[in-house]
């Protein structure tokens, strides 16, 4: 290999981890190179579904999950290690519809009447974006989460309109991908963009 490909490659690899820590030289979204998912990780969780994996799914995931239940609209019930545990998707936020204490937003119960129409009874695979972490601050796994016909909900929900493409700061790997497909469904006053 030539000094000056071994250098590229070199700074290929720094730019990622760069990417990955959320450490950028200028300002606006940390979005994780479209090639750092294949860094996604499986979720510390045993299976529970009988499923099998979708052919189209080409990212390390775990499962299959019995989802249990749709909390709203970004957050699952899967059994995990025979304990009930929220999943929380990554790489989007929907309007609030259950949350204690705080009045429900326009579009927050479509939101979670669309998760419900996706993902009930379903069996599911999950990846963990290691730039996001394995849980939030509420103790909920973030996940990125897949149905047995290998549809990724996450991007589904955005294209619906239902949610808006956040990383809360920090970079995600697929976060070109759902900021298109947030701004499409915007552009389209689609679901909650309608309000």
């Amino acid at each position: 290999m030539s000094a000056t490909r071994h250098r590229g490659r070199l700074l290929q690899g720094v730019l990622a981890v760069l990417a990955l820590t959320g450490c950028t030289s200028q300002g606006g979204p940390q979005i994780v190179p479209a090639g750092s998912r294949a860094l996604l990780q499986e979720v510390p969780c045993g299976a529970t579904g009988t499923a099998a994996r979708p052919p189209a799914l080409q990212v390390t995931a775990s499962g299959p999950y019995t989802v249990e239940s749709v909390v709203d609209g970004d957050t699952i019930r899967i059994s995990c290690n025979g304990t009930s545990t929220r999943v929380r998707l990554v790489g989007i936020n929907a309007p609030e519809s259950v949350k204690e204490d705080a009045p429900v937003e326009c579009g927050g119960p479509e939101a979670s009447t669309f998760l419900h129409s996706l993902l009930d009874g379903q069996q599911v695979f999950l990846s963990a974006d290691p730039a996001q972490g394995v849980r939030d601050k509420y103790d909920r796994l973030l996940a990125y989460v897949w149905t047995s016909d290998g549809t990724l909900a996450n991007r589904t929900i955005l294209e619906q309109g239902h949610a808006e493409a956040t990383g809360y700061g920090k970079p995600f790997a697929y976060g070109e991908d759902f900021t298109a497909a947030a701004d499409h469904a915007k552009e389209s006053k689609a679901g909650r963009w309608n309000c």
